[in-house]
């Protein structure tokens, strides 16, 4: 399972170039759920105005078929437990969510990326 960024959601919604080709092939092909914490982030960004796009989470789910994933229970103790690598909490327990899901994380963070974690590029 490919669970995607809060970011990697804005480029997709917004057709925003920074997302790779490839990254958007991958997406496409492999498919790609939303943990439910990357929709809470990106649901309240969009409630305050500070996304480029006016898509919710409800359009993004419909539009590329990208299911909510429910956050299972060993995510919280994980998180915890991480590197301080990254002192933001939903980008911790997106690492968390994806590492007990045995998945791969679709992100262009520098910061997550230095965590011990499966990326899609």
């Amino acid at each position: 399972m490919i669970l995607a960024d809060t970011h990697v959601l804005v480029w997709l919604a917004s057709g925003d170039r920074r997302l790779p080709a490839s990254g958007r092939e991958l997406l496409f092909e492999e498919g790609f759920a939303i943990s439910v914490v990357t929709a809470w982030e990106y649901a309240d960004l969009l409630a305050r105005g500070r996304l480029a796009t006016s898509a919710t989470v409800d359009w993004i789910v419909e539009e590329f078929s990208a299911p909510i994933a429910a956050l299972p229970k060993d995510c919280w103790s994980l998180s915890a437990k991480l590197p301080p690598v990254h002192r933001d909490p939903v980008d911790r327990m997106l690492v968390a969510h994806t590492l007990v899901a045995g998945g791969t994380l679709a992100t262009a963070d520098k910061k997550m990326r230095r965590y011990p974690v499966p990326l899609a590029w």
